[in-house]
């Protein structure tokens, strides 16, 4: 481990804009991908350095075995929570509480339940621990679709990744003495299982830069807040998405 700065432990690691974190931290890091799915393919694309770990970021336990895992690698100076989940956009009026909460429950709840397992790791890891958790950029507009119906907004989504933004804020004050930063970044539309593939085209020409962003994006900039580059910023959301909102 003399050539990493420690252990990076990504949720969400199996696909998309968690996979490429994983991807882009193994370059300083040991890197334990954690997920719902099996990231094990994704591990061993990656290497020696790379470990998977299977569970549920709504399941606290499965939450502190993540951590636990992470530990064994190495002390913990990383950790990004990229694990998040939509529902088909519908009126609020005609969304189920089942859809609420579900999403409520792995985007917001899971952040929860990973920092709080992860904070004793980090603290005890020595200087320069952080984490980033991914927001979007519907946590600030409201909606979560370019040219969403008005009657259709995603909600849930939207409520989930503003409640992100508002946890990382906290969670900078409370963990400052510790040292440890905090911070989110919150992307536009992104290539990937969100958005359609149908829809990529169309999506993309309402985009200022015209076109989607790619995970490695995200990635690079979720790497760089956890960087010695960034060491004086915490509890700050870092917008990647194109121009869609400039803030």
């Amino acid at each position: 481990m003399s050539h990493k700065k420690g252990v990076a432990l990504i949720s969400g690691a199996a696909s998309n804009i968690g996979l490429a974190c994983a991807r882009i931290f193994a370059r300083d890091h040991l890197v334990v991908l954690a997920d719902l799915q099996d990231a094990g393919p994704a591990a061993r694309e990656i290497g020696a350095d790379a470990l998977a770990v299977q569970g549920d970021v709504t399941n606290p336990e499965d939450c502190a075995r993540w951590v636990a895992a992470a530990r064994e690698k190495g002390p913990l100076k990383a950790l990004v929570h990229s694990a998040g989940i939509t529902k088909p956009a519908r009126p609020i009026e005609q969304t189920s509480l089942e859809e609420w909460e579900s999403v409520i429950r792995v985007n917001l709840t899971g952040a929860f339940n990973l920092c709080r397992a992860a904070i004793p790791a980090l603290r005890t890891a020595g200087p320069g621990a952080a984490m980033v958790l991914v927001s979007s950029r519907a946590a600030k507009t409201g909606f979560a679709a370019l040219g969403a119906n008005p009657g259709a907004t995603k909600a849930h989504y939207c409520a989930s990744k503003a409640g992100v933004i508002s946890l990382t804020k906290s969670l900078a004050v409370e963990l400052s003495l510790d040292g440890i930063r905090v911070n989110c970044v919150a992307p536009g539309p992104i290539e990937g299982e969100m958005i359609p593939l149908a829809q990529w085209e169309a999506v993309a020409a309402k985009v200022p830069l015209n076109r989607l962003g790619k995970p490695e994006e995200i990635a690079e900039a979720a790497h760089f807040l956890c960087s010695e580059q960034a060491a004086f910023i915490t509890g700050h959301t870092l917008d990647v998405n194109g121009g869609t909102l400039m803030d």
